[in-house]
């Protein structure tokens, strides 16, 4: 294995990636923390930026826009057991800049090098998938509950309006070809806000085959060369405060409650279900 094993974190608008790396952040350099992977060092970044993130993450305070813009260009170096080292980058790319590749079918070139690493972490967050709306359904779905058929205005198409995963499908695909096609690739699928939606009682891959069947099928049945693995992540553990908001919420205090703040990650594989986040980064070198 290769100190020079490149990993990228990238996902959609709100998908959770700056709570993803303030949480990595705290885990890998908490006193008696164990994980897969450990801190070795940062090559890009500044720790001011990166404790401010993590002091909000463990206080249960949301991450605002504003407070975080700026310095997100972050690149850390890990290690595992046998001191084998990787570099996770977490790259300026905000949400919007990655779904505009989409929606504009342009590419920064800037982040060519970062969008070309041999594995990614994609982050979606399961509990704003937007799922397709069939107006038969709709329809149906009306005549069952007795309240006629409502009239609707036609609503012109518009590229932000398209379901979670034809941008998802799309944008791998975008990976896979032109400059970026780099051959076969690792994908860690991480669905993020996982604590909103385990009460469905699924797995990861079955919330992937229930609420994202065209990404499911896409990866199943190997269109591009994707060596991939789904996990259900919760950076978080449960609902945070915007103290811009005042919001003050029980659930919060209980976060702040555990002994470690840790404790509150969820990284959810199967049935199996650990608090190291550093778990999945662990695959995609392996």
């Amino acid at each position: 294995m290769s100190s020079e094993i490149h990993l990228s974190i990238v996902g959609l608008p709100s998908s959770g990636k700056t709570t993803l790396l303030a949480a990595l952040w705290h885990m890998v350099r908490e006193p008696g923390s164990i994980t897969a992977l450990s801190f070795d060092g940062l090559s890009h970044g500044n720790y001011e930026h990166l404790n401010a993130l993590a002091k909000r993450w463990r206080s249960g305070n949301i991450q605002q826009r504003t407070q975080v813009s700026g310095a997100r260009d972050v690149t850390m170096r890990l290690k595992d057991a046998v001191g084998q080292k990787v570099q996770v980058s977490f790259p300026d790319l905000p949400g919007e800049d990655f779904a505009r590749m989409w929606e504009r079918r342009e590419l920064d070139k800037g982040m060519l090098e970062t969008l070309k690493a041999p594995a990614l972490v994609l982050l979606v967050n399961g509990d704003t998938i937007k799922m397709p709306a069939w107006v038969v359904d709709r329809i149906a779905m009306s005549k069952r509950l007795g309240i006629g058929v409502p009239e609707m205005e036609p609503t012109e198409w518009s590229a932000d309006l398209a379901p979670t995963q034809v941008k998802i499908v799309d944008l791998l695909q975008m990976l896979m070809s032109g400059d970026l096609d780099i051959g076969g690739r690792r994908l860690a699928l991480l669905i993020s806000a996982w604590d909103k939606v385990e009460g469905d009682g699924l797995t990861p891959a079955e919330i992937l085959e229930s609420k994202l069947p065209l990404l499911h099928q896409y990866l199943r049945y190997g269109r591009d060369p994707w060596t991939w693995h789904v996990w259900g992540l919760s950076a978080q553990g449960g609902v945070y405060e915007d103290p811009e908001k005042n919001e003050s919420f029980p659930e919060t205090d209980k976060l702040r409650d555990l002994e470690r703040p840790s404790d509150r990650i969820k990284v959810v594989d199967g049935l199996a279900v650990s608090s190291d986040i550093t778990k999945p980064l662990q695959w995609l070198i392996s």
